[in-house]
């Protein structure tokens, strides 16, 4: 790999000083970040490649300052931060999941980034309540950058030949569309059973959203109501056979590999599974997620810029972060949708297959729970669904255990 001018890569053990610390490689300030004129950026490998190229832009209009990057990894980088903000032993900016923004706040650990919003990054620039669900305890506690959202991902062919002319817009159509659809070896719809449980929690929560649960200081407050019409959809549409019951062996990837092979009609994706579907020139098209009575309410999840409270370089880190937050900068590094509105204008976001997700987006959705009640409730709620699928649990009797989880 080719060496950026005056950026050092640090990947692994190599060319970089490590401690290992709870099982966990940890990054070594004492050997790169305490240096004056060095700020220590770690980036995920997704946004690698293009990282270099802003570092170096970066570089070239601040000529004090130098930018290491370190790399992290989707299954390592939440153990990896968790360990560096407990020790002190931090670097200076940390692209992170948004979710997790509440829990390192809780135990003072991140520094607020409030000054950096204005008037050339307002706040209102940002997906609706983004900002707000990151500000508490009297600051800001991060940049977003990538944000994304889940829709309604279909095979107009399949539909086609079911004699379904456009896709389901509420949950009555959606359930009618699957039942119509299922027959011979494709089904109508499928659910991530196994995998990431938040995978599965997701999709439930989305449903739930849209039925009057709300989403109060990063947490969701169920209505029996609303819980128990999120689980007869999911949990109760395998159980009554018109969602595949395959869907107890599959995660996200296997039903994106199913809908490719087109055996899977419909389901709620992220946009990352129509980009695929169009790159290998399989049938997609795209809608809003259905809800009650018309659109439903999605979540929006992502990622963003933290400057932890234990960096050593907090103006140049500002700097940094403020240089990445430029719609041009945002819009370069996001593979799924910009947080900033302004970002959302490059050709690569208004694709026809694109539009439904940056409606979603913009006009129906709100931000993910980021409370660390809901993050520990997780697990529970996930099996509560498989129950209610498996049949050994009502989906009345599921709502009440799951409204428990996070008023207890």
């Amino acid at each position: 790999m080719a060496m950026m001018p005056r950026t050092r890569i640090f990947m692994g053990v190599v060319a970089a000083a490590v401690l290992t610390l709870a099982g966990t490689t940890a990054y070594n300030v004492a050997e790169s970040g305490a240096r004056d004129n060095t700020v220590a950026w770690w980036v995920p490998d997704w946004d690698y490649e293009k990282a270099t190229g802003l570092v170096k832009e970066f570089e070239q209009q601040h000529p004090g300052l130098t930018v290491e990057l370190v790399q992290t990894t989707g299954d390592t980088v939440a153990n990896r931060t968790s360990v560096a903000l407990d020790s002190g032993n931090a670097p200076d900016v940390i692209t992170e999941s948004l979710s997790r923004v509440r829990s390192y706040v809780s135990k003072g650990q991140l520094a607020s980034v409030g000054d950096l919003y204005g008037a050339g990054m307002p706040a209102d620039d940002f997906a609706p309540g983004l900002v707000d669900s990151l500000t508490f305890d009297g600051g800001t506690y991060a940049v977003p950058y990538r944000w994304a959202t889940n829709a309604l991902i279909y095979n107009p062919r399949l539909f086609a030949a079911a004699g379904i002319d456009s896709p389901p817009r509420t949950w009555a159509e959606f359930e009618r569309d699957a039942k119509r659809l299922t027959r011979g070896d494709v089904v109508g719809t499928a659910w991530p059973m196994q995998g990431d449980p938040n995978d599965l929690t997701l999709r439930f929560l989305d449903f739930a959203v849209s039925g009057g649960t709300e989403i109060t200081d990063g947490a969701p407050r169920f209505t029996e109501a609303s819980a128990e019409a999120a689980l007869k959809l999911v949990g109760g549409s395998i159980h009554e056979g018109w969602a595949g019951k395959s869907s107890f062996e599959l995660d996200n990837t296997g039903i994106r590999e199913l809908f490719l092979q087109g055996r899977v009609a419909m389901y709620p994706a992220g946009v990352f599974d129509v980009d695929t579907a169009v790159d290998q020139g399989a049938p997609v098209a795209t809608a809003l997620l259905p809800g009650p009575d018309g659109p439903g309410t999605a979540q929006g999840v992502g990622w963003g810029y933290l400057i932890p409270k234990a960096a050593r370089h907090q103006d140049a880190a500002r700097q940094l972060v403020g240089f990445l937050a430029r719609p041009e900068n945002m819009a370069e590094l996001t593979v799924t949708f910009p947080a900033r509105t302004s970002a959302s204008a490059d050709a690569k976001f208004t694709t026809a297959e694109r539009r439904p997700y940056a409606e979603q987006l913009a006009r129906h959705s709100v931000p993910a729970p980021n409370d660390p009640r809901w993050t520990a409730a997780v697990q529970t709620a996930h099996d509560t669904i498989q129950e209610v699928a498996l049949g050994r649990t009502t989906p009345a009797e599921g709502a009440a255990r799951i409204q428990r989880l996070v008023t207890r």
